[in-house]
């Protein structure tokens, strides 16, 4: 049977708030039917465990159509299905927030916590333990998408931005050991932070893939760690194949290989990665190698180590090292770095905590007062000169455009130097000044 099952129309907004809700056919079924999709469903603070089987199509714990739907701060584990034995959803405008969705098994090739069709925002949830692949096909080693996966077909469009989630410990035999985006999906990663997912082949972390008709998936990643994901065969944890994906301002470490990349005869294929600490290397603008001195990876913490400050979230308060994390202040120039506490260097930094109040601070140096230099940039905007002035001598000043690039750069051997306009496009750019290890930034329009 199933213990909440709703096949109606409803105005207003219906809430479940507070239950139990366990061993049913399916914990929650809220079904489309005529004349239309349900509309305004909040399912939060419910504990929904041990439902569905290997029976179960979708949606072992949570199956459900409509839009305007939230499912928030509930517990979903234990739960059993075909596919997406924790969440089964195809919606528009839908809200997963703030869960712990843990230990479901997917019984089916595809998706084992969660599967998600349509338009809406995954955010601030754990991943933990999920697992697909786990009936018959597991014999023949195939299953893609332990902890999510965000599809599409020729009848819904799905666009998902997955934000400020965390994966750990989930399987898949073949690929996508925590995310998989499929059918000509388009997906948003920011802030999501991915460890310790398991496959047997290639994408212990992420897959990507096209459609039978050779549509590709878009995946954008921004700010995330992939870290400690692993392989039977020392694989990659990032497998695109015939699908666009782009890496910014992430940290890829310990996964064996980082990345795969398979056009598939798909002409549209695309692959880059900037602003990126990798492990494996890859070209691409601001891309480094170099340990990014976690904290205490074995113990799930990832912050990066810094002289002037490093969270702990034991205690939710900033630490000192004895050391500075290659990543911090390594960012894309032109990327927000506003949300980070001083001193921020005036740069984003690499990985998940980039751009937020964790963010390590920036690293101390032996003269510290050369952070308080105000050195000036006029006129602002230019149109036939750029003077740069009361810069120490020594300091690098280099010049990014809006999309990172790196367009100038320079060392003063004065204390002022000036540029002429003409050598730039009209447009914005961010202007870097470095001394003695203090990063401070400005913006720049040039308008000729």
């Amino acid at each position: 049977m199933y213990l909440c099952y709703i096949d109606k129309l409803t105005s207003g907004t219906l809430i479940i708030n507070g239950f139990t809700i366990r061993n049913g056919q399916r914990g929650i079924e809220l079904s489309g039917g005529w004349p239309g999709y349900l509309d305004n469903i909040k399912i939060e603070s419910n504990i929904i465990e041990n439902n569905g089987s290997q029976n179960t199509n979708r949606g072992g714990g949570i199956f459900l159509e409509g839009k305007n739907v939230t499912v928030q701060k509930n517990t979903i584990r234990n739960n059993k299905a075909g596919r997406g034995a924790g969440i089964a959803a195809s919606a528009t405008d839908f809200l997963i927030a703030d869960n712990l969705i843990e230990k479901n098994i997917g019984y089916d090739d595809h998706a084992g916590g969660v599967q998600v069709y349509g338009k809406g925002t995954v955010t601030r949830n754990t991943f933990d333990g999920n697992e697909v692949g786990a009936g018959p096909s597991v014999n023949y080693g195939w299953g893609w998408g332990g902890g999510i996966l965000v599809s599409a077909d020729d009848n819904i469009a799905t666009n998902v931005t997955l934000s400020f989630n965390v994966y750990r410990n989930n399987t898949a035999p073949s690929s996508g050991g925590a995310v998989f985006i499929d059918d000509g999906a388009v997906a948003r990663m920011e802030n999501e932070l991915l460890y310790n997912n398991k496959t047997k082949d290639k994408g212990s972390a992420i897959y990507v893939d096209a459609d039978y008709k050779n549509n590709p998936s878009t995946l954008n990643m921004f700010n995330c760690t992939v870290s400690g994901n692993s392989t039977n065969s020392n694989e990659c944890a990032l497998l695109i194949q015939g699908s666009k994906t782009t890496v910014e301002n992430c940290i890829f470490w310990n996964n064996g290989k980082d990345f795969e990349f398979m056009r598939d005869g798909v002409s549209s294929a695309s692959f880059t990665v900037n602003y990126t600490l990798t492990q494996q290397g890859y070209t691409g603008t601001g891309n480094i190698s170099s340990n990014p001195l976690f904290a205490n990876a074995a113990g799930g913490d990832f912050h990066e180590q810094s002289t002037n400050g490093r969270y702990n979230p034991a205690n939710g308060q900033f630490v000192k090292d004895a050391a500075n994390s290659p990543a911090i202040d390594a960012g894309n120039p032109a990327s927000d770095y506003s949300k980070e506490t001083a001193p921020n260097g005036g740069r984003i930094n690499m990985g998940c905590y980039g751009n937020t109040a964790e963010a390590s601070r920036s690293g101390s140096t032996a003269n510290e007062e050369i952070t308080q230099i105000s050195w000036t940039l006029f006129p602002n905007p230019a149109k036939e000169s750029i003077t740069i002035g009361n810069l120490p001598v020594g300091s690098s000043i280099d010049i990014f455009d809006i999309t990172g690039r790196k367009v100038y750069g320079s060392i003063s051997n004065a204390e002022q130097i000036t540029l002429t306009a003409s050598n730039f496009e009209n447009g914005i750019y961010i202007v870097q000044v470095t001394t003695n290890g203090a990063v401070t930034s400005r913006k720049l329009v040039v308008n000729k």
